[in-house]
């Protein structure tokens, strides 16, 4: 197969330690100011978007003022320029981190949105970025990535279908968890060539808007336990003709660029910051409630902390790892560091539930939405599958390291 899949890295070669420092980004005002701005506004409106499984746009708004929805794009369009293909690998992911100590749904709608917008401009043509990213950027909207659908048989093969005609192409299908459908301005649809069997050369990148004919969302369909601020609506394309002009790069662009592989810190992001933010939330709350000298409370405080400390140093070590130039060993990393945060998370939840006690879930307080949206996001990933790829690296058998399931 090609370099979609990865085997062994190459015996002998050890990519020396980066000095690279994912943490400096914290210590500067702007970063200081985020948290401050998730913590005390973000988090008080997380309820009322909650209700109704609303779209944050003040959230939204609030970042597009402070440039933060161009984090990921170059400097030449306004943007930070950080993401795993620039110097600044950190901004954006601890960006998203931050944004989750107070909304980890809209951190998932900044996460879904930059990680669009990155690969729109690095590969889209020149008349591409001035169609899609400069007016989504100037207005304030989102951009989505939409692969999910439902029966999918893998991660890289489509049910929905695309056909050659003239001047472009037929798309038809079904897709769900189209995250910022509410305030998208394009979208960037995974569809599969008819005709042509190995999804590396079906997979096909279709970008897409509300106002073509045959699009259509079902904003009611999305009703989860949890990240009801992370609306995900299901998008049905009825015979869209999407003309040629809209098609990103070439097919299997995707699976064979390994974009996947570049994702997995983005979920690790959320999923720590969320953590947390919940046990900074808890902290304030135990010692308001004068039970700092409970030693429970105490031990569990501790074991919280060390694991915490514990996925925030193996997160740090991921991004670093990305200067090295071994790829697949960044991307296994990745994915170690994703499914460490996840374990956490849930272990976490569990402690300080039974040591702030049953009142500390009641609605006036954050911390069963915490919960709530980290039951639900965790689930993103397959964890179990993530285990097994790091297995087969480790047992030296084919893997491919940029799968989410």
């Amino acid at each position: 197969m090609s370099s979609a899949r990865s085997a062994t890295a190459e015996q002998g070669k050890v990519p020396q330690p980066s000095i690279y420092d994912p943490e400096a980004v914290l210590d500067t005002p702007e970063f200081k100011e985020l948290d401050r701005l998730t913590i005390e506004e973000f988090r008080p409106r997380g309820r009322k978007y909650d209700e109704n499984c609303d779209i944050p746009v003040d959230n939204i708004k609030a970042l597009h003022d402070r440039g933060w929805l161009a984090t990921t794009v170059s400097r030449e369009l306004g943007g930070r320029e950080s993401n795993l293909d620039a110097d600044d690998k950190a901004s954006y992911l601890q960006a998203i981190r931050t944004i989750a100590h107070g909304c980890p749904g809209t951190a998932h709608c900044f996460q879904v949105h930059n990680h669009t917008m990155w690969i729109m401009e690095k590969l889209g043509t020149p008349r591409q970025i001035d169609k899609f990213v400069k007016p989504t950027l100037k207005q304030g909207l989102l951009s989505a990535f939409v692969g999910s659908e439902a029966k999918r048989r893998h991660m890289y093969m489509m049910n929905t279908t695309a056909k050659k005609v003239p001047n472009g192409w037929i798309v038809h299908g079904e897709k769900n968890y189209a995250t910022n459908g509410a305030m998208m301005g394009f979208a960037i649809i995974f569809a599969a060539i008819e005709g042509v069997k190995e999804y590396l050369d079906n997979h096909l990148m279709v970008v897409i808007t509300p106002d073509m004919k045959g699009v259509s969302m079902d904003h009611g369909w999305y009703r989860p336990n949890g990240m009801r601020a992370a609306p995900s609506p299901v998008i049905t394309l009825d015979q869209v003709f999407v003309p040629d002009e809209n098609i990103l790069s070439v097919p299997g662009a995707y699976p064979r660029g390994r974009w996947q592989g570049k994702y997995h810190l983005g979920f690790t992001a959320n999923y720590l910051g969320t953590t947390e933010g919940m046990y900074r939330w808890f902290l304030d709350y135990i010692k308001q409630k004068g039970r700092t000298k409970d030693p429970i409370i105490q031990m569990r405080t501790g074991e919280v902390r060390v694991a915490i400390d514990a996925a925030r140093a193996l997160f740090h070590r991921a991004i670093a790892s990305w200067t090295e130039g071994d790829v697949t060993r960044s991307e296994l990393l990745s994915m170690a560091a994703k499914s460490t945060a996840a374990h956490v998370a849930f272990e976490a939840s569990h402690k300080l539930i039974h040591a702030a006690g049953s009142t500390a879930l009641f609605d006036e307080f954050p911390l069963s939405r915490y919960i709530a949206d980290l039951e639900t996001h965790v689930l993103h990933a397959g964890h179990d599958r993530t285990a097994q790829i790091i297995g087969q690296a480790e047992l030296g058998e084919v893997f491919d390291s940029t799968l989410q399931r």
